[in-house]
């Protein structure tokens, strides 16, 4: 007689143990998986902080040296202005004789009966404004000015009639401008 054995049971024993492990083992391999994901998520979360921190760094530091540009451009600035009005100084130092002088020799040069009203200096160039009691007198005034050796090129540019000494003497009122060879100083302000 032929035994009769039933395999199935064991067989199916065989396949559950089998299927608990290939559950077990995709159990493990998941876990592992997380455990790489979460791995990686904690070390580029510490990289990206860690470019943050650099990032901020560098701000701070552009910042820092943002205000060093300005301080270094407002240095300038102050040492440019300083070294105008020193050479502003050292001008008018070097030219204030000259300046008296001039005064001086308007004073030589005035003909008799001229009386100036206005005189007006840029550079080199002076326009003078005044009132004489005739046009002979104008006349003297620009011989005068052509023979000094401070003054050059007198040239008349108008003259007109007009009463004197309380309206009751006739009079020229003029307007002559002539040239120096040496310029006055031009004061700058702030």
């Amino acid at each position: 007689m032929i035994a009769r054995t039933n395999l199935l049971p064991w067989r199916q024993r065989r396949r559950d143990r089998q299927r608990r492990a290939f559950v077990a083992q995709l159990c493990l391999v998941f876990a592992g998986a997380a455990c790489l994901v979460v791995l990686a998520v904690v070390l580029l979360d510490g990289r990206v902080d860690m470019q943050d921190a650099r990032n901020r760094f560098l701000i701070a530091s552009i910042g820092e040296l943002e205000r060093a540009a300005d301080e270094i451009e407002t240095i300038r600035r102050r040492t440019e202005e300083t070294l105008g009005r020193v050479q502003t100084l050292s001008s008018l130092r070097r030219d204030r004789t000259s300046t008296v002088r001039i005064f001086e020799e308007l004073a030589r040069t005035i003909a008799p009966g001229i009386h100036y009203t206005s005189l007006v200096m840029r550079g080199t160039h002076i326009t003078a404004q005044g009132i004489a009691r005739s046009n002979n007198d104008v006349s003297a005034l620009m011989r005068s000015l052509q023979e000094s050796e401070r003054f050059e090129a007198p040239r008349l540019k108008g003259i007109e009639e007009a009463r004197g000494n309380g309206g009751t003497e006739p009079a020229a009122a003029f307007e002559l401008a002539f040239s120096t060879p040496v310029p006055f100083p031009q004061v700058h302000g702030r």
